[in-house]
């Protein structure tokens, strides 16, 4: 099992909104910078590899976390240029043994009380091609700021919404996911093909569904902070103050 992080994303939105011009996976909260809330996601989930895709800034990404992250090794991959989210996800494919489960995570989200135990545990005995990693969320602007999540009585994913301009329920996905080496050829094989068919993280979980390819919702921390303006930057700030 390996980890994908990705890192190229300008943050443009953080950037008008702060005023500031700083590389966004390293803004810090508490203490810490952003990407490494995720690199210790992947250490606690006992993944010893790590695939960062970095882009414009990736020096800046390079130079404060080091080829060694604790008991993580990191592997760089640049994406050239930004053609969305599962451009990205796919340059690391690339490089990345399609025979090991990947789990990914972007660079600006930060979960509170990962749930560890659950995720391994489901890793280890369900049988399912992919995870859409999903957590409770009240505020219904957020889902709709980021992608809702529809599943049937056992939690199996039926389908995403991304930006949904009418929200049912209180799931609300993540940019955390889980894909098995079925699914992640797929993704590659598609992109490869017909990119415009996959374009963000929906796209991919909607696509192989259709497919036929058995896709799960796990409940992977009690809460989420998707880090993409001075508000939610401030807001984070504040919980773990």
């Amino acid at each position: 099992m390996v980890g994908v992080i990705l890192a190229a994303g300008d943050g443009t939105r953080l950037k008008m909104s702060s005023g500031q011009d700083i590389c966004k996976s390293l803004r810090k909260i508490n203490d810490k910078h952003l990407i490494e809330y995720a690199l210790d996601n992947l250490i606690d989930l006992g993944i010893t590899d790590a695939y960062v895709v970095v882009g414009k800034q990736g020096d800046l990404i390079k130079k404060a976390i080091g080829k060694k992250y604790e008991s993580l090794t990191i592997h760089y991959v640049h994406q050239a240029q930004q053609n969305g989210l599962v451009n990205a996800f796919v340059q690391a494919l690339n490089v990345i043994d399609d025979s090991k489960t990947v789990v990914l995570q972007l660079a600006d989200e930060i979960f509170v009380n990962l749930k560890t135990e659950s995720i391994k545990n489901a890793l280890n005995l369900d049988k399912s091609h992919f995870f859409c990693g999903v957590t409770y969320e009240e505020n219904l602007e957020k889902i709709m700021n980021n992608f809702s999540v529809e599943i049937d009585d056992n939690s199996i994913l039926v389908k995403c919404i991304e930006k949904p301009k009418v929200v049912t329920g209180n799931i609300k996905g993540t940019g955390f996911s889980i894909f098995n080496g079925k699914s992640q050829t797929i993704i590659k094989e598609t992109y490869a093909t017909t990119p415009e068919k996959l374009y963000d993280l929906c796209d991919c979980f909607n696509y192989l569904t259709t497919l036929g390819y058995h896709g799960s919702t796990l409940f992977v921390a009690e809460r989420e902070f998707n880090i993409n303006t001075i508000s939610d930057l401030t807001e984070a700030e504040f919980f773990f103050k």
